[in-house]
């Protein structure tokens, strides 16, 4: 039974995040170590029930920051990739909880999270 409930926890959980990083306009992503993330955020872009659907708080803020990653470069049609050299939208781990699935970046003073997803599911946090 827990199994089953986990199943559509997850179900549930990809069907939200798509839903809400995918309405308005085009969603954007971010592409770091070979995977593809999608940006999603709180406030007036509706997405706080998607962060909290994913193990996230539905407010993004400086201290959620961990070790600096790297800083966003636009690759154009709403996508990014990790560089090296400066840039105004710092990429950060998140600090909460050691993972590859989410992680923040800064994007015009708003904090914003990349949930990683994989087969068109988004994979948020995860209990270790």
């Amino acid at each position: 039974m827990r199994k089953i409930l986990s199943i559509v926890l997850a179900i549930v959980t990809a069907t939200l995040c798509f839903t809400a990083c995918t309405t308005g306009d085009t969603a954007q992503k971010l592409y770091y170590n070979g995977n593809e993330y999608w940006i999603c955020g709180a406030g007036e872009t509706g997405e706080g029930s998607v962060l909290e659907a994913c193990g996230l708080p539905s407010e993004l803020t400086a201290d959620l920051c961990g070790d600096f990653i790297g800083f966003l470069e636009s690759t154009g049609n709403n996508t990014y990739e990790v560089v090296y050299s400066e840039t105004d939208m710092p990429m950060y781990a998140y600090a909460p909880q050691e993972t590859e699935n989410v992680y923040l970046v800064e994007i015009d003073g708003t904090y914003y999270a990349a949930i990683l997803r994989v087969d068109g599911e988004y994979q948020g946090l995860t209990e270790n």
